[in-house]
């Protein structure tokens, strides 16, 4: 392929900036914009998987990543206050076996710093408008604060779930929504949890995450209501660095690629923060994209991808339905976890390759 190719990538979040990375790789030069003015202070990622260890290592990124997360080595999972299972995640035969907890907001500055080393600039405060075909690439209309048009010869949307990209493209984007909001909290906090280890406390109304993000500043999610009212007996609370409320969405678009525009990240699918895949999905998806684009194999990326994103999304709503549904058997299920909990040593290895990205 002619590497004088013309790429626009809109959208730098992970998935947008991790393609511009893999792009330049491969001998390409990506115009990269966003219409924020900066990278997010708050987001909702936080754990980067072995699979995405393992993507990055010939870039020089993993050992960057290593030296500023922390290694999460096991998950609990809990009926209130008893403990029914450890996963313990050195039980898989990985060269990275834990889940690296760092900040969404410092793995994008990481990934920027690369980007900037390989003279590659974000775009900030640049809108995406629309698009024409422009055969065999596209005529974009761009807005910096000026308003003008630029040819291309690929298309990259990583635009989030709102993706006006996926919009311009009409392409579906439907799902399942689960109705109530869910809580979110970066608190400080004092527990007896390990603080080296994540924690599934589950209820009969629903259900909680609880993983320490750095120092004594813990992530709290879930949707019992007054959710901070569920922490463990004896923890005292600080000083709430981030609170939000949301609502889950599990979509995957109906597309991937239209000619040469392809969607990766959430505008692709949008699924709950359970197994720790969104991030690392997004970034997976570059991967896979930028090499397709790299081999004029594009066209291929939709068979290739989409029932594998469908396949995990579909596995993430289960495991989401279990910790927070409202349904006859989830309640059941969770009410009588100390049951199910013998279960557990049989299914836990195919849910560590799950939250590690390699099934």
């Amino acid at each position: 392929m002619n590497k004088s190719k013309k790429i626009l990538i809109v959208g730098a979040g992970p998935s947008g900036l991790s393609m511009a990375i893999f792009l330049s790789e491969l001998g390409y030069t990506p115009r990269i914009i966003d219409m924020k003015n900066e990278i997010s202070e708050h987001s909702k990622a936080l754990a980067i998987n072995p699979r995405t260890l393992e993507i990055f290592s010939p870039y020089n990124i993993t050992n960057r990543f290593l030296d500023n997360g922390r290694k999460m080595s096991a998950v609990n999972i809990w009926k209130a206050d008893k403990l029914i299972y450890k996963n313990e995640f050195s039980k898989t035969k990985q060269k990275h076996p834990f889940l690296l907890i760092l900040p969404q907001k410092l793995s994008e500055e990481i990934l920027l710093d690369e980007l900037q080393k390989r003279n590659i600039h974000v775009e900030y405060n640049t809108n995406f408008e629309s698009f024409k075909s422009n055969d065999p690439g596209y005529e974009v209309k761009i807005n910096d604060g000026n308003i003008f048009k630029s040819n291309f010869d690929y298309l990259i949307g990583a635009d989030g779930g709102h993706s006006k990209t996926r919009e311009q493209l009409n392409i579906d984007y439907k799902g399942f929504r689960y109705d109530e909001e869910w809580e979110l909290y970066d608190i400080e906090l004092d527990t007896v949890l390990n603080n080296d280890q994540g924690h599934f406390r589950l209820f009969n109304d629903g259900g909680m995450i609880m993983i320490r993000l750095e120092d004594n500043i813990w992530r709290v999610a879930g949707n019992l209501k007054s959710l901070l009212n569920y922490l463990p007996k004896k923890s005292k609370t600080g000083k709430i660095i981030w609170e939000s409320k949301y609502r889950i969405h599990h979509k995957v678009s109906k597309r991937l690629v239209i000619d040469r525009a392809v969607l990766i990240g959430d505008a692709a699918h949008l699924h709950s923060p359970v197994g720790a895949r969104g991030m690392n999905l997004g970034i997976e998806d570059a991967f896979i994209a930028s090499r397709l684009l790299h081999e004029n194999r594009l066209s291929e990326y939709d068979l290739l991808r989409r029932p594998y994103l469908e396949k995990t999304v579909h596995r993430i709503n289960n495991i989401t339905s279990g910790l927070a549904g409202h349904s006859k058997l989830s309640k059941f299920i969770r009410s009588n976890l100390d049951i199910f909990g013998i279960l557990f040593p049989i299914i836990m290895p195919s849910a560590r390759k799950f939250i590690f990205g390699f099934k």
